[in-house]
């Protein structure tokens, strides 16, 4: 299986951000985030990952993309920690 980079997949891409953004569901602002670094939640990451597989014609997977930071929790959603009760 080929192996990526989320910034080679964004660096190499044959289309717009926007298009990526009609493709995956997901607004530019978002994408811009995720390129950057930034945690996104685990459906998010799914969405962009479909459209790329769409985008390259290469199936692209949690599995062979390096790069992603994915928020913690049990559907993606970060944890606050628990306020004090005085």
């Amino acid at each position: 299986m080929k192996r990526y980079t989320l910034q080679d997949l964004y660096q190499n891409l044959p289309v717009s951000i926007s298009e990526l953004g009609r493709k995956s569901n997901i607004n530019e602002v978002t994408l811009a985030r995720i390129r950057d670094g930034k945690a996104a939640r685990r459906h998010t990451v799914v969405k962009l990952l479909n459209a790329f597989s769409e985008i390259y014609g290469e199936q692209i997977t949690f599995e062979n993309v390096e790069g992603i930071n994915l928020l913690a929790g049990r559907y993606g959603a970060r944890k606050e920690p628990a306020e004090e009760v005085a």
